[in-house]
């Protein structure tokens, strides 16, 4: 099937606006479902993998760090293939990990793919995505796990002043 022929077709007749009630009963089910999605990854184990410790890689994840340095080394948008995916991967960690904005924390995705380079020269027969999984542990401590210019914690509560009885 083609994107182009694709069409989209709400599960319930009144998701285009019809019944205000309904309407607002399907964005709690709605954020309930999320919720309950992201309790149910926060809950797994930090690796979630099969009872063989193994798990789908799609991508160019899939490829070993040999044919990432080829592609490096030719440039061009074989090259962009494993930015992409890397960056993809990378937003994932930030969108997955506990506390986490920005798992790069201060380093730059030069710094990230100057590491790579240098892992998989170390590690050419290794998996592309089990590379980018290690250099994800080593920048775990050191991530940004609030955004810029905000507070967190109990810090961000303005206090108010309690009406008295």
């Amino acid at each position: 099937m083609s994107l182009q022929s694709f069409k989209f077709a709400p599960a319930h007749a009144d998701a285009m606006g019809g019944n205000p009630q309904k309407d607002t009963s399907m964005k709690w089910m709605t954020c309930l479902r999320a919720l309950l999605l992201g309790a149910s990854l926060f809950t797994t184990s930090a690796q979630s993998r099969d009872m063989d410790d193994q798990y789908a890689v799609f991508g160019m994840g899939a490829e070993n760090c040999a044919a990432y340095l080829v592609a490096r080394d030719h440039g061009g948008a074989a090259e962009r293939w494993y930015h992409h995916w890397l960056a993809g991967f990378m937003t994932a960690v930030n969108n997955a990990a506990a506390e986490t904005y920005n798992i790069l924390g201060n380093k730059s995705m030069a710094d990230v793919l100057d590491w790579l380079e240098g892992y998989c020269a170390a590690n050419p027969n290794v998996n592309f995505s089990n590379a980018v999984a290690d250099l994800v542990s080593i920048l775990y401590d050191e991530r940004q796990n609030i955004a810029p210019g905000k507070q967190g914690g109990w810090n961000k509560f303005k206090s108010q002043q309690t009406p008295e009885p």
